[in-house]
This record gives structure tokens, sequence and C-alpha cells, in this order.
């Protein structure tokens, strides 16, 4: 009995329809928006853009010191994209994947590649993911992978890998109830972070063939490759971005590991070393 409860109190077990509640409990929405978590643009030179895509579960707002920065350094247009279903109730994605996320961000490149002669691509988490793909496929100038998703972070009282967990388990909790929007240590980022409170499994299950697929492929990407992550990260295991930096064809590449951040650097201790780092590393390609 009290396994029972403790499943009904922390997943969706038995409560598939209670799955935006809290969600729309705890944020202000417009138009089916939550506030301050739309997409933005900030135009400028199209000589070089930048193209950013967040995380899952996650919203537009977490790259936004990081678009700011770029755009103020190199007074270049700078796209933050909002995945479809994102920023908005968890209901929104479950029947989506990264097939679906990836088809999307892939019409938006064609699109701003219309007005743009190149284009850097930044990825975080599951944005990583997309850019990696991305990258297997389109020429871009550089590529900023953060704390890419490929490997799930093993915890020991999982008993399973999160593999495991997800095929036998998803399509009964449903979603996990989360105790804070994200994996960010620093308080104050904490804070600010806009996310979903309730996390579904499904979308995150339905992706494990694209994870596969693209993580099998890295080795055909040659263009300079920075990558950033944690080795705190409670979500994406740090290997995921060692077998990125092992097995790309990039001449020029660099990996960068952080010891205070938890998963999402772009609002963690380490935020600024990640926008600096990122900054520094296109000023030295462009010399």
């Amino acid at each position: 009995m009290v396994f029972f409860i403790i499943l009904y109190l922390k997943t969706g077990f038995l409560q598939t329809s209670s799955i935006d509640t809290r969600d729309l409990s705890k944020w202000e929405y417009e138009n089916e928006i939550i506030k301050g978590a739309e997409g933005f643009t900030l135009q400028d030179s199209n000589e070089t853009c930048w193209y950013l895509i967040h995380g899952y579960t996650s919203t537009p707002d977490e790259m936004k010191e990081l678009a700011e920065k770029i755009n103020n350094e190199f007074n270049e247009t700078v796209v933050v994209t909002r995945l479809n279903g994102h920023s908005m109730v968890p209901s929104k994605v479950l029947n989506l994947s990264l097939d679906d996320w990836y088809e999307q961000v892939d019409f938006e490149l064609v699109e701003l590649s219309k007005n743009c002669n190149k284009i850097n691509i930044v990825g975080f988490s599951f944005g990583g993911t997309l850019a990696t793909r991305l990258a297997e496929e389109k020429e871009f100038n550089h590529i900023y992978l953060i704390a890419p998703y490929f490997i799930t972070t093993y915890h020991f009282y999982y008993g399973f890998t999160a593999e495991t967990h997800l095929n036998l388990f998803s399509s009964i909790l449903h979603y996990s109830k989360k105790t804070k929007t994200g994996e960010i240590n620093s308080p104050e980022g904490l804070e600010h972070h806009i996310a979903y409170w309730n996390m579904p499994f499904s979308p995150v299950k339905n992706s494990k063939e694209f994870l596969k697929e693209t993580l099998s492929k890295v080795d055909i990407i040659t263009e300079p490759l920075l990558v950033q992550h944690s080795k705190k990260d409670f979500v994406s295991d740090v290997k995921s971005s060692i077998i990125i930096i092992n097995k790309t064809s990039s001449l020029k590449k660099q990996l960068i590991l952080y010891e205070k951040s938890n998963h999402i650097l772009p609002e963690d201790y380490d935020k600024d070393e990640v926008i600096k780092n990122i900054i520094e590393f296109e000023k030295n390609l462009r010399n």
C-alpha cells in the first residue's frame, strides 16, 4: 500500500487527466503560452546568424541571457526557437518526439538560411540532440552543444537503467511530479527557471531510436565544435559529450567540463563561463 501511495504522490499513476493541473496553477498564461516563455529573435546583421534550441519540458527563456550576450558581442541575428508544445502545458507534448521536433527545426533553418549567409547552431540538452542531428544532415558555420542528451545519468536507486524504466513503467506512471522546475544547483537560477512542473515520459520513450541513430552518426560532423557539460549533471550523463568529442571528425573541437553546476548550465552557477567560452571560441575561429 505504501508503495502505491508513493507512486501516486510522485508520478502520474492513476492521474492521467491531471497532467496539466500543477502547471496551470503555477504559471500565468497568455494565448496558451506562459508569459515570458515565447520564442524570440534579436534582429541584427545576417552575415552570420545564430539558431538556439532549448531543452525538453523547458522554454526559450533558459537561452535568453546567452542570446543577448551573443547579440551584443557580435551584432548578429540570434533566433531562439520554441519547440512545439513547450511553454504551454505538459499535455501538449504527449504525442510528440524528437522526430517531430526535428521536422520543426529543420523547416525553420531552411527559412533562416534564405536570409543568412552563415549559421551557427547552439543546442542545450534535447536541443543539443537536435543540433547534433542537424549537424549530421546540414552544413553549419560552427556548432555549440551544451549538455547534449543521449545517455541518461544512472542513479543506483533506480535499480534499472533509465531506458528499462521507460520501457517498463512509462505507460503506467505517465509523468513525474517534479519537486523543482529543473536540475539547477544555483538558487537564483532555479528561482527564475520556467519549465513544466510535470514531466511526461512518452516523448522521451518515443525518441529512443532517434537518440540511438543520431549518436551512431556523429563521426560525419566536421565543423568546428565546442561541447560543454557538467560532471554533476543529474539528467544527461557526461558520457554523452565525451562520445561526441571523441567521435566527431571536426579538426577544431573542445570539451569543457564543470564541477559546480547541474544539468541546466545556461542558468546555473557556471553560466557566465559557459557564455564566455562560446564567445571566446567563436572569436578565436574568426581571427
